[in-house]
């Protein structure tokens, strides 16, 4: 092994992002390796980092970005525009010359686009890397537990698609990875300070297998960048087909006869005539500060803080808070649990509370009948403390599992039947009068088949159980868990009951189906860690400690653990039959309370869900999570745009669209910070991930999107192609943020805004290199206020500066609601 070449290979791959599996698919900013630049400075070979200019001028003629916000975004990214000049007679600010230039400028972009593979090297990368990291049961690849370049090695002398000559240097190749590559380096004569330049370029070439490879490195190790590498060299050294040269670096400079035909556009408008040459000198000096590679990160701001000023102007006016809340419900900070909070508290005896789904019990789940487990954290968490279930009547386990490995058994033969090479023939001859059935009722009547599915299900009955969170944590570490959750969700009081809510989302047929469930859990449900966290919660020994530090739970106040279902907005209770006597009429009574919730969001979301009206009935829209044609089973995170973390008092009662993060915070609670310091540099760092897999995923569906999902094939649970052959797919399909051709997610960058002292804000971001990447670099921004009736401030690379608003008309009141403006309007006015 040589360490310089593995060096070398680390330096390469420095940039990449892993890409997760499809089965624990994990949200990620396909950029975030780039994150030490600047966003607007960062080279992206083949795809966009903003809209088109001519998207961004239709947004001004229909509202969206008014004239003032395009002067408030110069302000803000060219502060040598500040002052005024003369131009002929007329008095006029140096950023309205600018931003008549924007208007009046045209330039080309770059428009993203999902290229064929034309280098065979590529084809045949593609090929034999899915064929190793596909399983097949009855067909594994041969040699795979040798290692990626050493089983190809074994077996491309037989691949007749390479020449004869071809196939007879392969066996002269080294048997190890790193000297095949360094082999294959010095016939290219590629040495010294060109080696690592010539690696990023072929890593480059199928950026999403390389992606899931890295990922692959580092939780399975079958399989690393090295030995793709020697194969990928090893295979340009025996065909002879040496590594492209590195292009020449391009250029967007302005030249200076552009420069003059744009100043003689924009004095001419100004002074509404032919303008004399010492005016279009002059705006000629004021447009040189602010080039047209600059135009569209400039509108971008623009449109983002139209946005971002439209909701600082709605959290003027929150709905009274109420002081006797008879439950609080703890959800998810994911923007789809903002509506059920928000329908939820129409109801004067509830509170809500936002906190990250895992509920601060990092762990990893095994139920008491499952063969394996499932890491239920956010990604940035590494599992240490392993739960498991426990049923309460022991007696019962060993049937319960017999007859569900059964079940599990019959299952897996029939899917290893449907997709391994050569049975499906067979299978279709034997059960295919069966299938047709099945297959009719599930296209013709797929709310019956997904009963008739349940009811089949629910013969195996879930043995009530608990879980084992008291043998995975020592009574010390349940009482921090419980403490800093406790300060992070900053609550002060406590309700006789506490609903801790997880979330799921459930469709058919859907292979990003885990992109629809937890992203704190690990793509996962939040079942188990709702389940985990009520036991620590209401264990009287935790409870017990938790008074000594000055947190007083009262002993009539009893936390439930429940599931929201994303799909259909039932709340199911879990563990019903540990509640106490004393609380089943509560629970009872909340049970009731948000069927009606759930009924009144449905009808909402029925107004952006693609095929429904607001004259969709409940069951219809509730049917799409059994529909197996139906591609839209809900919307997700579309429409994500920003982050609110502060006490709930400031939301309650205004409606956000389900757009976005809401985490609740107290400074009260937080005297040190260090809850605060959780917050931004987990959950939000979380929700910054989320918001650009959205952003780069619409501007980018071919590349750093995963295209229409019309035409995907599953490699095993790796990842999709789009047909049968080229690069893995990143990012989310088509499907998760527009219709048709029109994009329903509007890419913003997440805007964080935060009720917290100042002072402690700044010194969490000046002590954290992460969120200074973040700020410093334009890839999100921060405003800041200290309590409610203070003035906002946003944070810069200098420090604060007071914010300047506006937009103050875009939201709606009610006598009951405030409504910041929806985030799509595909039905009406598609862009």
């Amino acid at each position: 092994m040589s360490l310089i070449l593995r060096t070398n290979v680390a330096s390469a791959a420095h940039d990449v992002t892993p890409t997760w599996p499809l089965d624990s698919f994990i949200a990620i900013n396909p950029l975030a390796g780039k994150e030490s630049a600047p966003f607007d400075a960062v080279e992206l070979a083949g795809a966009a980092k903003t809209r088109t200019i001519e998207a961004y001028l239709a947004d001004l003629a229909s509202g969206r970005i008014r004239e003032e916000d395009l002067e408030l975004a110069l302000h803000e990214r060219v502060p040598e525009l500040a002052g005024r000049t003369t131009i002929g007679s007329h008095d006029i600010s140096l950023v309205r010359l600018a931003s008549l230039d924007m208007q009046l400028s045209q330039p080309g972009q770059r428009i993203s686009h999902l290229t064929e593979i034309s280098d065979p090297i590529d084809r045949r990368m593609s090929t034999w890397i899915a064929a190793f990291l596909t399983r097949d049961p009855l067909w594994t690849m041969p040699h795979h537990h040798e290692g990626f370049y050493r089983s190809w090695k074994k077996l491309a002398r037989f691949d007749r698609s390479l020449p004869k000559n071809a196939r007879r240097k392969i066996s002269e190749l080294p048997d190890v990875p790193d000297s095949a590559l360094a082999h294959a380096l010095a016939h290219f004569a590629i040495a010294g300070d060109a080696v690592t330049p010539a690696l990023r370029r072929e890593l480059a070439a199928l950026p999403g297998w390389v992606a899931h490879i890295k990922w692959r490195a580092g939780k399975q190790g079958d399989i690393d960048l090295t030995g793709y590498l020697a194969v990928r060299f090893s295979l340009r050294s025996i065909l002879d087909a040496p590594p492209e040269p590195e292009e020449a670096p391009h250029s967007d400079s302005t030249g200076d006869d552009e420069l003059w035909v744009r100043a003689e556009r924009v004095a001419e408008q100004v002074t509404g005539d032919a303008a004399h040459r010492e005016d279009v000198a002059l705006v000629a000096r004021v447009l040189a500060v602010h080039g047209t590679r600059e135009h569209p990160f400039t509108w971008q701001k623009a449109y983002e803080l139209h946005y971002r000023n439209s909701l600082i102007g709605s959290l003027e006016h929150p709905e009274p808070s109420h002081e006797s809340a008879e439950v609080q419900v703890v959800m998810c900070i994911d923007p789809r649990s903002e509506g059920m909070r928000r329908h939820l508290e129409s109801d004067a005896t509830v509170a809500t509370v936002g906190f990250a789904g895992f509920f601060g019990v990092p762990i990893r789940f095994s139920s008491y009948y499952a063969r394996g487990a499932i890491n239920s954290l956010p990604a940035l968490l590494e599992p240490r403390h392993h739960v498991t279930e426990q049923p309460i009547k022991p007696e019962l386990i060993e049937k319960n599992v017999s007859s569900r490995r059964l079940r599990d058994a019959m299952r897996s033969a029939l899917h290893s039947a449907e997709s391994t090479t050569a049975s499906p023939f067979a299978l279709a001859e034997i059960a295919g009068l069966f299938y047709g059935a099945a297959s009719t009722l599930r296209t013709f009547a797929p709310a019956l088949s997904g009963r008739i599915t349940q009811l089949s299900s629910q013969q195996i009955s879930t043995l009530d159980s608990t879980v084992t969170v008291a043998d995975a944590f020592t009574l010390e570490e349940r009482a921090s868990l419980a403490d800093t959750a406790i300060r992070m969700m900053g609550l002060t009081s406590f309700a006789p009951l506490i609903v801790l809510t997880g979330h799921a989302s459930e469709s058919m047929n859907n292979l990003y189906q885990s992109a629809l469930d937890c992203g704190a859990c690990g793509g996962n449900p939040g079942a188990a860690n709702a389940r985990s966290a009520v036991a620590i919660f209401n264990d009287v020994d935790v409870r017990s400690i938790l008074q000594r530090r000055g947190i007083s739970i009262p002993s009539d106040c009893v936390f439930v653990a429940a599931e929201h279902n994303t799909v259909t907005d039932a709340i199911s209770i879990l563990d019903g039959g540990q509640i106490p006597p004393s609380h089943t009429a509560r629970v009872k009574k909340f049970s009731e309370l948000q069927r009606g919730a759930a009924h009144s969001l449905l009808r909402e979301r029925a107004h952006d869900l693609p095929g429904a009206s607001a004259r969709s009935s409940v069951a219809r829209i509730r049917r799409r999570a059994h529909d197996w044609s139906e591609v839209y089973p809900e919307l997700g995170l579309a429409g994500n745009a920003a982050m609110i973390i502060g006490p709930r008092e400031i939301t309650r009662g205004i409606d956000l669209s389900r757009r976005v993060f809401l985490h609740s915070y107290s400074p009260e609670l937080d005297a040190s910070g260090s809850a605060l310091e959780s917050i931004m540099t987990a959950p939000m760092v979380v929700a910054q991930w989320i918001n650009h897999q959205y952003y780069f995923s619409t501007i980018n569906p071919e590349t750093l999107g995963a295209g229409t999902k019309t035409i995907h094939n599953a490699i095993g649970v790796t990842g999709v192609l789009s047909g049968h052959e080229g690069d893995l797919r990143r990012g989310l399909p088509w499907q998760s943020v527009g219709v048709g051709a029109d994009a329903f997610h509007e890419p913003m960058r997440l805007a964080v805004l935060i009720q917290a002292p100042l002072v402690t804000v700044g010194q969490i971001v000046s002590r954290n290199q992460v969120l200074r990447d973040l700020l410093d670099n334009d890839w999100i921004t921060l405003t800041a206020r200290e309590y409610s009736d203070a003035p906002w401030y946003r944070h810069t690379s200098v420090g604060w500066k007071k914010c300047t608003t506006t937009t103050t008309t875009t939201t709606t009141t009610t006598t009951t609601t405030t409504t910041v403006e929806g985030p799509r309007s595909w039905t009406a006015s598609p862009r």
